[in-house]
């Protein structure tokens, strides 16, 4: 069980990764939201190689999973190394923003056992025991 100070302590340390993350993200450099992919498949013929198991490719195509449907759209072979590159960058701000909500998190459970660690037990309170009262209906109008 961590201390009270070593718990502030981790807080800190977490506030200020998640300061770092935050700048780099404040200017994102070009990227697309898909991932790249690359795609091999047969063709029609039945006397073709790819039957044989050379199949023909690569192809590629960004593709994106959205409300239930993946879209895929062709690249062309001599465009693909340009677009790995901002389908990377994609990939990478995703994964920042990811983080961020994981340590958003721990801050928050930190916090809470801090919160429950300065709660005083009514015991230590010297107050009464609140007592029953009995409640009378009466109907409208009485």
């Amino acid at each position: 069980m961590k201390t009270l100070s070593e718990k502030r302590q981790e807080i800190r340390k977490l506030q200020k990764e998640k300061y770092r993350i935050e700048l780099g993200l404040l200017r994102p450099l070009p990227m697309v939201p898909y991932a790249l992919i690359e795609s091999w498949g047969e063709c029609g013929k039945k006397v073709c190689r790819c039957h044989q198991g050379q199949l023909h490719g690569p192809y590629w195509y960004l593709s994106q999973h959205w409300g239930g449907k993946t879209r895929n759209i062709y690249v062309p072979k001599e465009k693909a190394a340009k677009i790995q590159v901002l389908a990377d960058r994609y990939k990478e701000y995703e994964g920042k923003l990811t983080r961020l909500r994981a340590i958003q998190k721990e801050i928050m459970e930190l916090l809470k056992e801090i919160e429950k660690s300065a709660f005083v037990p009514p015991s230590k309170m010297d107050v009464k025991k609140p007592t029953e009262k009995k409640w009378t209906t009466r109907k409208a109008g009485q």
